[in-house]
């Protein structure tokens, strides 16, 4: 069989717009001749929701109607859907004046509506789109496209709005940072090299520390510090915080069963909702308990309020089996956004986090002072223990106790630290009682 010739040119079926091989090769063809390119992204942003509104006819005719607008936009430009819901044109390299006149032409036009005709009934469909333009580098890979196309897309998501957006030297260097941040976290992940800090939670009624909460650190193989703040939501976006997640576990399990005479009690983990619902969840905890010779009691689990409203039956089977075995829960970040009290005094949690927010809105008004003594009165007479998250100033700590809050855990105390100087830190505390 005869192979393809290289500079056949292939359409879409449904649009007739070059498709994206022939995008790529037309790409590749202007880097081999040292010839620069401009590009423009259109990224549809509601198709699905238009099919399921009007049919798959009208979204299809709008596809088509949107590619005929596009292939006479600009004489210089050639169009390609190189994807469902994503077009684009490419041209030469122009001033920066031009592709601007020609992306805002093409950005206002989206703000009207496209009349698309289905079967004798006129349907003026409203489409959005995120307009992107950027100049064509000639070592550009495809997959360096593809990279810059997404994140590009990614950037107009996470600001919720409509417009467009010239793809220069700034949100490449941020891409390439997102890129490398990746490449560490799945090597830490492969590799097992997170480490974890502890941070100790002083108990005011016991008057000393006697519990601690694990945080996962990462440092590069470069020796550079990420913030969990940037790596933790990109391993949450990227499907890679359960496996994070293990690791800690695991390493938590081995510091305390190499540690029985530890002076605090409990250290607790943060697992998430996807891991509670797991199958093979409580499994893993008893082999890891069986693995370090390690007494349940001395391990706690912290789950969001998110994680209860997955599966709240399931949930509550799972916390309830794992209390036979000592392991009790902690529900954190109480506070943040939407709290069902019901749901959450429905289960059996030991203890209930404050999240900072709650604790900031505690000192800076009476009505967030009184707000905060009525909730620790309802989770008192639950059984519920309260453990105020993010304290860093004597009168948080004083409003705190006056709250009658039963432990504190922030910076005012203590700041997260490595199993060493959490030994050290102990022993500290210990001498000077």
């Amino acid at each position: 069989m005869a192979g393809k010739d290289a500079n056949e040119i292939t359409y879409d079926s449904m649009t007739g717009l070059k498709d994206r091989v022939t995008f790529f090769a037309d790409v590749r063809r202007s880097a081999a001749a040292g010839q620069g390119r401009h590009m423009v992204l259109i990224q549809l942003t509601q198709l699905m929701r238009i099919n399921r509104k009007h049919g798959a006819t009208v979204g299809d005719g709008l596809l088509r109607a949107i590619a005929e607008y596009l292939r006479g936009v600009d004489p210089a430009y050639s169009a390609y859907r190189i994807a469902n819901s994503r077009l684009t044109l490419l041209g030469p390299e122009d001033d920066r004046i031009r592709v601007e006149e020609l992306t805002a032409r093409i950005q206002k036009r989206f703000q009207e509506p496209w009349p698309i005709e289905d079967r004798g009934e006129l349907h003026e469909v409203q489409a959005k789109a995120f307009v992107v333009h950027f100049p064509l580098k000639l070592r550009d890979t495809e997959n360096d496209l593809v990279d810059k196309m997404n994140y590009a897309v990614s950037v107009f998501q996470d600001k919720a709005r409509e417009g467009v957006l010239f793809f220069g030297e700034g949100l490449n260097e941020d891409m390439l940072h997102r890129r490398y941040v990746m490449e560490e976290v799945r090597y830490a992940v492969e590799q097992g090299t997170f480490q974890i800090y502890y941070q100790p939670i002083y108990d005011c009624g016991e008057g000393r520390f006697t519990s601690a909460e694990s945080l996962v650190r990462l440092v590069t193989r470069d020796g550079a510090f990420l913030s969990p703040g940037e790596f933790i939501p990109m391993a949450e976006e990227n499907g890679l915080i359960d496996g994070i997640s293990w690791i800690v576990l695991e390493k938590v399990c081995r510091f305390l069963g190499g540690h029985p005479g530890l002076p605090i009690g409990t250290v607790s983990v943060n697992m998430t909702g996807q891991q509670i619902l797991d199958s093979t969840f409580i499994r893993r905890i008893e082999e890891n308990l069986e693995k370090y010779r390690l007494d349940g009691s001395r391990l706690r689990i912290e789950i969001t309020e998110r994680t209860v409203t997955d599966d709240f039956a399931e949930v509550r089977k799972v916390m309830e089996c794992l209390a036979l075995k000592g392991i009790h829960f902690y529900l954190d970040d109480f506070g943040t956004g939407y709290s069902n009290l019901s749901s959450v005094l429905a289960l059996p949690f030991e203890v209930i986090k404050f999240d900072q927010s709650l604790i900031r809105m505690m000192v800076e008004t009476d009505k967030g002072l009184k707000t905060i003594g009525l909730l620790a009165e309802i989770m008192h007479e639950n059984d519920c223990s309260i453990v105020a998250e993010g304290v860093e100033t004597e009168v948080q700590v004083r409003s705190a106790q006056e709250r009658r809050l039963d432990r504190i855990q922030g910076f005012y105390y203590a700041k997260p630290m490595p199993e060493e100087d959490l030994m050290v830190f102990l022993e500290n505390m210990r001498k000077n009682r």
